[in-house]
């Protein structure tokens, strides 16, 4: 009887320990660096340059939006570009459209905001993007 018991308490703790879930999987390791604004066709839309690190086998993608004072309105676009990540440093560049109707962007101040997103099977990281910009010809 006892050797069952003991058999039957081994077995229960193998089986607690199949069943257990192991170490929460770490999200993956981003950032984020705003490097340059270049005003496109006359301030329709802003070129937005970016270096990123994210790792290899990642769906990463950034998105921004941008907003600046021009004359006594307020111009805002933005867009999203996917990234292929190579795990190293490297450059992307978004193109955030001015919103039809609205006034043009110029060269000056603007506000970015928004995130760079990297997702593997497991989980998500993101980095928040909020600082201001200058833009220029």
């Amino acid at each position: 009887m006892r050797r069952l018991l003991t058999l039957t308490a081994l077995l229960g703790l193998s089986l607690s320990g199949l069943l257990t879930a192991g170490p929460a999987a770490a999200a993956p390791a981003i950032t984020a660096d705003l490097t340059s604004a270049t005003l496109v066709a006359r301030g329709a839309a802003v070129d937005v340059t970016a270096t990123v690190v994210c790792p290899v086998g990642t769906f990463d993608f950034l998105s921004l939006t941008l907003t600046q004072r021009s004359g006594s309105a307020v111009a805002a676009g933005g867009g999203s570009v996917p990234i292929g990540c190579t795990g190293e440093p490297q450059t992307v560049t978004l193109r955030a459209p001015a919103q039809a109707g609205g006034p043009p962007f110029r060269n000056g101040v603007a506000l970015a905001t928004g995130e760079l997103y990297a997702c593997n099977d497991e989980s998500c990281a993101f980095v928040t993007i909020n600082e201001t910009i200058r833009i220029t010809h």
